[in-house]
Parts: structure tokens; C-alpha cells; sequence
């Protein structure tokens, strides 16, 4: 287990290194940083499993910091020492999933016992891990046993969908289709869907079977399931084969490192973990320049420039692509800068009264987006309605697929808590096929008829949350999800927030 103090006061954290019984505490390694800089550089190093962080330092706050770290890092264990007792700390606390927070001066016993906490979060989780690959994935199908696994050929693939996830009646459909098609080629196949968003397959031969022999096969019947509506998006990652149980643990957690290439690659592609090249440098670089590239993002906006907005957006998105950048906090906060610059254009342009286009998509869109395109396709959508609205110095009158839309949103507004409320079914109240009213309804909002609906049911069920005496299983059913785990589970993509934590935060 590896351990992380990050704290600018040198006594402090000399103290913390050397009077905290580390290895009693289950800890075995431990690195020091003196602010959030460094830390963030020790980190691509060292891995720690748990951060010990300061909250107030020179430069990037721990807080910062360990959002950073939890963008890079989701599994990493968080604990906060401060010497200022603060609302909205606590509140960061929360939102970061901290294990605890300890006031200054440290009190060992105290952190200990937040130590030990996070060790037992880590081992709890790995140990979860390891007993769900071997338990779903092997002791549970007939098709493929443990015995067999030591003398067979495996690979994990991993297969993530976007913020529509897959539904509920997505698996047996595709695992019927799938299974059928590999045991014509001799390859058996176990799938578990970890959540709404995440499935995971396991694919095992007698002999070695090539990743490009299998990948088309995957993909059809995918693209079988997204041109019906069954699902939304979808990326494909997938580790390296191999036999035995250390083998599967490894191709696991090489699919999952390549499913960060999402970023860059897109919905709707695969990519093998061999063959995703390493991230190049660029974060150090645009703190260098970045508040002049954003300058120039600003002063485009003020002139009216909509064709070289647009165009900065465009070759912003190649940079980040050509760099094999993973998604991270800095990306995200670049695009909220530029968000709040369009914000301040609006007001100038139309001071007090101005409709703002994009909150259809609501503020926390690009804390929320998984690919570098969406972020694109959404800030230019925005840059184009902005200033086309300017150009014509007037409202445009409501055009006929506005209108179907209007009449949509205002139909799911009704009926969103109807759990058979379906795409083919709110098609039918505006006397259109599910596919064309689907494409209208991405072009004039940029959301799927599918995310607009979970948007709607999620700000319902914050808003029934604030009612102390509605438990969670009932706001779901009020909502339109019969499964009140499977709706926790959309809750928190969506929110960042467990219902528990999103209640205990309206107390706050």
C-alpha cells in the first residue's frame, strides 16, 4: 500500500513522515511533495493508493489538487488535514468521496484511524475486483471453469457506453447474438455488466485467437444494437491475451487503461491496449500560453468572428487529439473558461434579457462530457447560436422543427414518470419515425432524446430528494425506474453523487 503526504510546511510534514507509525497502519510506502505541483508530478511515479493533503498551499489548493488526482486516479483514497474548519471544505470533502478530515494540529490517533479506513477501502476494493473477474467471469458460466482458465487463452474486453447506458433488457439480447456467432468460431463468452454503463466480457479459445479476427465480429452486432436505439453510444477497449487467473487480472486492467483513449478516439470506436500510444506533453505548455490562446478565444467572441471561433475550437480539438490526451480536471476547466466567456459575451451583447441557448444542455455539461468531440461540437453549437442571434439583431421566428421539439420536451415533461415511457412512443405524439425525430431533436439541442429524458428525471429526483420522508426506492418509481439500484447508479454518472451524498449535501 503507498501512501502520499502532500504539505507545504516542512516541519510538518518531516512530522508527518516520521512519527506516524506507517507500516502498523498497513502502509508500506511513503512519498512526500511539498505542494500540489510536485504532488501531481510524484504521482505519475510513485501511484499511491491513498493522498494525506493540506487544504490551504501556495499555488493549487488540495483541493484542486485532489480533483485532479481523482480525474487521473478514480480508485485513489483521499484524506484532508487543514488548520481552518470551513463549510465549503467539508463540502469539496464530500463531493470528493474523502475518507476523512483532520484538523490541525494533527492528531495521530485520529489519523490513524482515517488511515486505516483508506487501507481497508483499498484492499476492499481489490479484493471486490479480483472476486467478481473470478466469480462472474469464471466460477459462474458453464462455459468456461476454472480448470479451464489455467490452459486456455483469454482476453478481456471492455465494453463502456455513454450517458444513455444500456438499459435494462440490453444484456440478454446481446450476449443470445454474441454467443451465438463466437461459438461458430470457437471462442466461449461470459459477459457481466458491472453498472448501467460498463460491460465487461470475457473471451476464451482453445487456440489464439487475433484481436482483428474477433473485433468485427463484436462490432457488428453492436452497431446491430445502435442503429435500432437499443443503446446510444459505445467504446471498446481490450487487454492483451493470455491464460490463467493472473493472466485475466492483467488483460482487465490493460482494457481499462485503454478505455481512457476514449478522450481522443471517440463513441464508436475499439482500440487494443498495445496499441494506444502514450500521451504527449501539453498541460505544462498551456499554462505557459493558455491565457493567451483564450485571449485570442475572447476577443474573436467581442468582434462577432463566428467563422474563426468556431475554427479555434476545431484546431483546439486537434491539439488535444494529436496529443493522445486523456480527459482531465484541466481540459474540463478550459472549457468551462470559455463557457464563462460566452456567458460575459451574451450579457454585452444582450444585457439582462438574453435566453441563453446552451442552458438547454445545462452549466455542468462539460464537467460531464467523455470525448473531446462533444466538448468541440457543443462549444461550437453554442459560439453559433450566440452569434447568429447577434447577426440578425432580432428573434427568429419559430421554425416548424422547433416547434416539434417544443411539443416533445414538453410531452416528456408529462410523462417522464411513465416507466414505459419510450423513444417510439413520444415519436408517435408528434406523427414522426423514432429516427428522424431523433435526429432533429440532436441537431436543434445537442442532447439525444435519451439524455434529455435522464436529465428530466434526475433534476425531478433532486428536487423530491429535499422531501425528508420520500425514501430513495419511491422517488425512483416517481421518476419512471421501477429498479431503484439501477437508477442510484445513473444518479450518481450523472450527479458525481451518491443519493445518500447528495442529501447529506442539502443539509450542508
Amino acid at each position: 500500500m503507498k501512501l502520499m503526504v502532500v504539505e507545504d510546511e516542512k516541519v510538518i510534514r518531516n512530522g508527518l513522515l516520521k512519527h506516524v507509525p506507517w507500516q502498523k497502519l498497513g502502509v508500506w510506502e511513503v512519498q512526500a511533495a511539498e505542494n500540489g505541483e510536485k504532488a501531481l508530478e510524484l504521482a505519475e511515479t510513485f501511484h499511491p493508493d491513498i493522498v494525506l493533503s493540506d487544504i490551504r498551499m501556495p499555488g493549487m489548493s488540495g483541493i484542486e489538487l485532489c480533483r485532479t488526482l481523482r480525474e487521473k486516479y478514480p480508485e485513489i483514497e483521499i484524506i484532508f488535514s487543514t488548520g481552518y474548519v470551513d463549510k465549503e471544505y467539508l463540502k469539496a470533502a464530500i463531493d470528493l468521496h474523502a475518507v476523512g478530515y483532520v484538523e490541525k494540529p494533527v492528531n495521530v490517533n485520529l489519523l490513524a484511524e482515517n488511515v486505516k479506513e483508506a487501507v481497508k477501502r483499498v484492499g476492499e476494493r481489490r479484493k471486490n475486483e479480483r472476486a467478481k473477474l473470478r466469480n462472474y467471469l469464471l466460477e459462474l458460466d458453464t462455459d468456461v471453469s476454472m480448470e479451464q482458465a489455467e490452459g486456455t487463452y483469454f482476453r478481456i474486453v471492455r465494453i463502456h457506453f455513454d450517458r444513455e447506458g444500456c438499459g435494462n433488457g440490453f444484456l440478454p439480447m446481446f450476449e443470445k447474438e454474441l454467443k451465438t456467432v463466437f461459438l461458430q468460431h470457437d471462442i466461449s463468452m461470459t459477459a457481466t455488466l458491472l453498472d448501467p454503463f460498463c460491460l465487461i466480457l470475457l473471451l476464451g479459445s482453445e487456440e489464439e485467437k487475433r484481436w482483428k479476427k474477433i473485433e468485427p465480429i463484436l462490432l457488428s452486432a453492436l452497431n446491430k444494437f445502435t442503429s435500432d436505439g437499443t443503446l446510444g453510444g459505445y467504446f471498446v477497449s481490450n487487454g492483451t491475451r493470455g491464460s490463467g487467473k493472473e493472466g485475466i487480472l492483467r488483460s482487465y486492467h490493460e482494457a481499462k487503461e485503454a478505455a481512457k483513449a476514449l478522450s481522443w478516439l471517440g463513441w464508436g470506436k475499439s482500440v487494443c491496449f498495445e496499441e494506444v500510444p502514450p500521451e504527449l506533453p501539453w498541460e505544462s505548455e498551456w499554462k505557459q500560453d493558455g491565457k493567451k490562446q483564450l485571449d485570442v478565444f475572447y476577443h474573436l467572441l467581442m468582434e462577432k468572428e463566428k467563422k474563426e471561433a468556431c475554427r479555434f475550437q476545431k484546431n483546439l480539438y486537434e491539439e488535444l487529439v494529436q496529443r493522445h490526451m486523456h480527459m482531465s480536471s484541466t481540459v474540463r476547466y478550459i472549457y468551462c473558461q470559455m463557457q464563462e466567456m460566452l456567458e460575459k459575451a451574451a450579457e454585452y451583447f444582450y444585457p439582462g434579457n438574453m435566453e441563453k441557448p446552451w442552458e438547454q444542455n445545462g452549466t455542468d455539461f462539460f464537467w460531464q462530457a467523455e470525448t473531446f468531440a462533444e466538448m468541440r461540437d457543443e462549444m461550437i453549437r453554442r459560439i453559433e447560436q450566440l452569434l447568429e442571434r447577434s447577426e440578425d439583431g432580432k428573434e427568429k421566428k419559430k421554425t416548424e422543427n422547433s416547434f416539434t421539439i417544443s411539443k416533445v420536451t414538453e410531452y416528456i415533461q408529462e410523462h417522464y414518470a411513465e416507466t414505459d415511457l419510450s423513444i417510439a412512443r413520444i415519436a408517435d405524439s408528434v406523427y414522426l419515425t423514432p429516427t428522424y425525430l431523433s435526429a432533429v431533436f440532436k441537431k436543434q439541442t445537442g442532447l439525444t432524446i435519451g439524455q434529455y429524458l435522464l436529465g428530466i428525471r434526475v433534476e425531478h429526483a433532486k428536487q423530491k430528494m429535499r422531501d425528508p420522508q420520500l425514501k430513495f426506492y419511491q422517488i425512483s418509481e416517481q421518476v419512471g425506474y421501477a429498479d431503484a439500484n439501477y437508477f442510484a447508479k445513473i444518479f450518481k454518472k450523472m450527479t458525481g453523487m451518491t443519493p445518500t451524498e447528495y442529501k447529506e449535501s442539502l443539509r450542508l
